[in-house]
């Protein structure tokens, strides 16, 4: 019955809702509806059709819960780790928290279970997105917000005030491991200069957001960028919250190993996996050269990037009959549990998801010393892994002395396992719960 489906979305939004009626119009049954509702006078309900008040009814907020306005460029987990950490978060929290989700794309599983405001900008350029995005979602925000609402940004930048910024990559701390540079010196002119641009833009923004003044809490994913931001954005309160890992979509398989490893036609060889979009900043270019250190590795890519340029390195290296690149997957827990090894080489990272996601499925990890990377890894015999120079000798060496020692990985991966097993998301979503009722 339509009643059922009614009171069944209600109660997932933290309302009650008993409706009686099948007319098109609530008549002597309106008064318990009301009541229900918090409305004083059934004469409220009059002259509304049944569609109309199921509506009210879903915007309708639980007394006493915090309400938080999340605003992200996008909360869907088929753009990246960042957009399934806003995604994640806000699934965990559906029984706690009334959101409204301020963004350009949402995950199709949280359609109807958030108000969301959908922010129509263009994709690309990504010079034209963000200062529109930036404009749209602030007007937005403003009229969106109510008394005692909170406004929580998720790797986006808006000129209003806000509660509560969770921060994925400090700009300022970007350029600084470039050595000053805007955008990665060995990229081609005009990706150099769209990306320039971009972080000229992101910087500016930064610095107009992350002040006392216009926002109350600092929330960065890694106790390094934490420090990043303390550095280059004093004054600003910090609490640390660290992105979580879905143990029961990533986790050790066999049966799934053997399967994805024949459709790559990787056979026995030891495999190494490369999770990342941004291919300059995540270091794929250092990854490919790297085999020119490991000779018996294959290394499988998985990520949106410039596939024809990372084709051309590995031919000129000699190595691109041991390079598998898939381009954007939506299966990465798959090719985890397929592999053997997972390689970090980025230029800058605060607190890897792909990272924590490969040590779910009990792979080490071999990485370059970035954000919270040590953290998970560790060192001696507790060790989940190996941290390495970003150079392709140093991360070469690393991955071929794993590989050659099966007992050393087994070991490894079950320290890695360990690791993964704090970063539950039930257990880190109380963590940003505690979070908004402090703010509240």
């Amino acid at each position: 019955m339509w009643t059922d489906r009614i009171g069944q979305d209600s109660r997932s939004r933290g309302c009650q809702l008993s409706v009686e009626a099948r007319d098109d119009r609530f008549g002597d049954r309106s008064c318990s509806v009301a009541q229900t509702l918090g409305w004083s006078e059934s004469s409220e309900l009059r002259g509304f059709s049944v569609a109309t008040v199921i509506v009210m009814a879903r915007r309708e907020p639980h007394r006493g819960r915090p309400h938080v306005i999340v605003v992200a460029h996008s909360v869907d987990p088929a753009d990246g780790g960042m957009e399934t950490v806003h995604a994640r978060l806000i699934a965990e929290l559906l029984d706690e928290v009334d959101f409204t989700v301020v963004s350009c794309r949402l995950d199709p599983s949280l359609k109807g279970r958030v108000e969301w405001r959908r922010i129509r900008v263009p994709i690309r350029p990504a010079t034209a997105r963000f200062p529109l995005f930036f404009i749209v979602a602030s007007v937005v925000v403003a009229r969106a917000r109510r008394s005692g609402w909170l406004v929580h940004t998720c790797g986006a930048i808006i000129g209003n005030r806000v509660d509560v910024a969770t921060v994925h990559t400090t700009g300022a701390a970007v350029v600084a491991a470039r050595g000053g540079r805007l955008a990665p010196a060995g990229a081609p002119f005009f990706r150099r200069l769209n990306s320039g641009a971009l972080r000229w833009m992101a910087l500016r923004a930064e610095r107009w957001s992350y002040r006392p003044d216009r926002c109350a809490m600092l929330a960065p994913v890694s106790d390094v960028t934490g420090d990043e931001l303390r550095q280059f954005y004093p004054g600003v309160p910090i609490t640390v919250t660290p992105n979580g890992v879905d143990t029961e979509r990533f986790q050790p398989s066999l049966a799934t190993r053997d399967e994805v490893r024949a459709e790559l036609g990787v056979g026995e060889a030891p495999m190494v996996m490369f999770v990342g979009g941004d291919f300059d900043r995540k270091g794929l270019g250092v990854a490919i050269e790297a085999l020119t250190h490991a000779p018996s590795v294959v290394l499988v890519v998985a990520g949106p990037g410039d596939l024809e340029r990372a084709t051309r390195l590995a031919e000129d290296l000699g190595v691109a009959d041991r390079l598998r690149l898939l381009g954007r997957r939506s299966d990465v827990e798959r090719l985890d549990q397929a592999a053997d090894l997972y390689c970090c080489a980025s230029l800058y990272e605060a607190d890897s998801l792909a990272l924590l996601e490969a040590a779910a499925c009990g792979l080490p990890l071999v990485s370059t010393r970035v954000g919270s990377a040590a953290q998970v890894i560790g060192e001696g015999e507790a060790a989940a892994g190996v941290l390495v120079e970003r150079t392709p000798e140093a991360l070469g060496q690393a991955l071929e002395r794993l590989a050659g020692d099966v007992s050393l990985r087994a070991s490894m991966g079950s320290v890695a396992l360990e690791r993964a097993a704090t970063r539950r998301w039930d257990v880190l979503a109380l963590g940003v719960l505690d979070l908004y009722r402090s703010r509240s």
